[in-house]
């Protein structure tokens, strides 16, 4: 009896991403793969309210959210009071976003912010670019435009890197801190 049961639920959820994310089977298949969870959370307790949370908050249509999804799945279960709202303020606030939109735009490009914690990953990123590049405004205007710089390690990356282009007598200014972030081994 209980394997039916949790057979239905796994179907239910299946049938709810398909049609209302409008995804393939392949589609489907990547994102049970990355976050198989998302097959025994409710669709009525959960999942939906999230999604309409999500999209409402980032006035996201259905297919930039399932474009989204598709990216970071994790984001339908989190917990909206305790992780994704406030990180969104977090970044709206202190990346001096004027709307909406820019905000939107930086979470297409980074979902993944939705799941870092302020205190131990995003401040002391954003505060560490400040420090490195020397101006508030330019450093906000670089984690903007590149906001991938906040899943760059800043103990393994960043301040080894920085460290070492300061010995080079390296000028840091956004370009070159964002080749520090970014740049392979070898690259740099």
């Amino acid at each position: 009896m209980l394997d039916l049961n949790v057979d239905f639920n796994l179907e239910q959820n299946i049938v709810w991403l398909e049609e209302r994310l409008n995804l393939t089977d392949v589609e489907i298949s990547k994102i049970i793969w990355k976050v198989p969870q998302l097959l025994t959370y409710s669709i009525s307790d959960k999942l939906n309210p999230n999604l309409d949370w999500l999209q409402d908050r980032l006035e996201l249509s259905n297919s930039e959210a399932s474009s989204l999804l598709k990216k970071f799945p994790n984001i339908l279960y989190y917990s909206v009071e305790n992780k994704m709202e406030p990180s969104l303020k977090w970044l709206q606030h202190r990346l001096l976003l004027e709307n909406t939109s820019e905000l939107a735009i930086i979470i297409k490009n980074m979902p993944h912010l939705l799941g870092y914690s302020i205190e131990t990953n995003l401040e002391p990123t954003l505060n560490f670019c400040i420090e490195a590049i020397g101006d508030a405004k330019n450093a906000t205007e670089m984690l903007k435009q590149y906001p991938r710089v906040f899943g760059s390690s800043l103990e393994k990356r960043l301040k080894p890197r920085l460290k070492e282009a300061r010995e080079a007598d390296m000028i840091i200014n956004e370009d070159s801190f964002y080749r520090m972030a970014h740049f392979t081994k070898e690259q740099w």
